[in-house]
């Protein structure tokens, strides 16, 4: 397994955010998987799922039964952790607007 740690734009000087993935399999395999959970920050289930994951395709890596390359990420919306409204987590919308960010991706 590799961890590779992607940096993302902090909203505040001196604070760092940033997006963590793991790496499975061979490099150059011709088939790749990627899984993502909790887009929306607030979805503690798929994290949970992800974790669990985690340890599994690190276990089928050592022995070597790995044929894909799967890139797994716990937490795709770090930002969103943090965001929350009048003492409720949010995750999903901007402050300035009541449409969800993460779809506004092209």
């Amino acid at each position: 397994m590799q961890t590779r740690i992607h940096p993302l734009t902090s909203p505040t000087l001196g604070t760092a955010r940033t997006l963590v993935s793991h790496h499975y399999g061979p490099d150059d395999a011709s088939r790749k998987v990627y899984i993502q959970a909790s887009p929306h920050a607030d979805e503690l289930p798929g994290m949970v799922v992800a974790w669990y994951l985690k340890r599994h395709f690190a276990q089928l890596e050592r022995d070597g039964r790995l044929r894909a390359q799967i890139v797994l990420v716990p937490v795709a919306n770090p930002a969103g952790l943090n965001q929350h409204w009048l003492g409720t987590q949010m995750g999903r919308f901007g402050n300035g607007e009541a449409r969800q960010g993460n779809l506004l991706v092209p």
